[in-house]
């Protein structure tokens, strides 16, 4: 696999800005709002697993909660710190595959969009799982095998699509720059949170629209009447026989 640490330190001085994209504004959107019925009393502890530059980390200590951050980018570690008060905010560099947390016992780990890029999604989240306290909750986000071969079909892309589909891995590739992913369906994605010994799995799937509207007229769905497409996106979301059609995968699950 291409690693992605070249990719996030050449994204990381504009990376609050990628997401100004409608695309990528709503699924972090649909993500955010999904999670706030998911997090524990503040102060609690959450840890944040691929933290980028801070984003999500920011978010939860402007709400009261201890973050811990783990960034293996060098960059975008960079950014993280200097963005987020370190009282309330503690920064591990290195791969969330080989960093120890020792003593940690957190009561919430998230890893959006991160966890797709390690070696071994499925050990490493069991991994992941150690650190925390029971009743914990684990969500993370990934993106959508199913969802990336019917793209890339009604693009005429047949043979990269059988690609994908064979290897159950994509390539993000921005300007010189590519990194490679893991691709997830809901059934393999439940298995894996299921392995790493959670229980109360959710699937669901964010941006359906994208797959079933085709990119370019969610797009246009999004710039003309946002609240309308946000909103039918949710009602989408919650829908299970729509999981995979989602660009993306959300999953949350519980340590017993």
């Amino acid at each position: 696999m291409l690693s992605s640490i070249p990719l996030y330190n050449a994204l990381a001085a504009d990376y609050d800005a990628h997401f100004n994209a409608p695309h990528r504004r709503a699924y972090d959107d649909l993500a955010w709002a999904a999670l706030q019925p998911l997090l524990p009393p503040p102060p609690a502890t959450i840890i944040d697993a691929g933290c980028g530059s801070g984003r999500w980390a920011a978010r939860l200590v402007e709400t009261g909660y201890q973050v811990i951050g783990i960034e293996q980018a060098p960059l975008m570690a960079a950014a993280a710190r200097a963005r987020l008060p370190m009282a309330a905010f503690q920064l591990y560099e290195g791969s969330m595959e080989e960093v120890e947390l020792p003593g940690v016992e957190a009561d919430l780990l998230l890893a959006m969009g991160s966890l797709q890029y390690t070696l071994d999604p499925e050990a490493t989240l069991a991994r992941m799982v150690r650190w925390l306290c029971p009743g914990a909750r684990v969500l993370i986000l990934v993106d959508s095998l199913v969802a990336l071969v019917a793209e890339l079909l009604a693009a005429g892309k047949e043979e990269e699509a059988l690609l994908r589909l064979e290897t159950r891995r994509g390539r993000w590739i921005q300007g010189d720059l590519a990194a490679d992913n893991h691709l997830f369906d809901s059934t393999h994605l439940t298995t894996a949170l299921q392995q790493a010994g959670l229980v109360e799995i959710t699937i669901q799937g964010l941006l359906v629209g994208a797959t079933l509207l085709g990119r370019t007229r969610l797009l246009e769905q999004l710039h003309q009447q946002p609240a309308q497409q946000m909103s039918l996106e949710q009602r989408l979301a919650q829908e299970p026989l729509l999981a995979d059609l989602g660009k993306q995968l959300l999953a949350w699950g519980r340590r017993p």
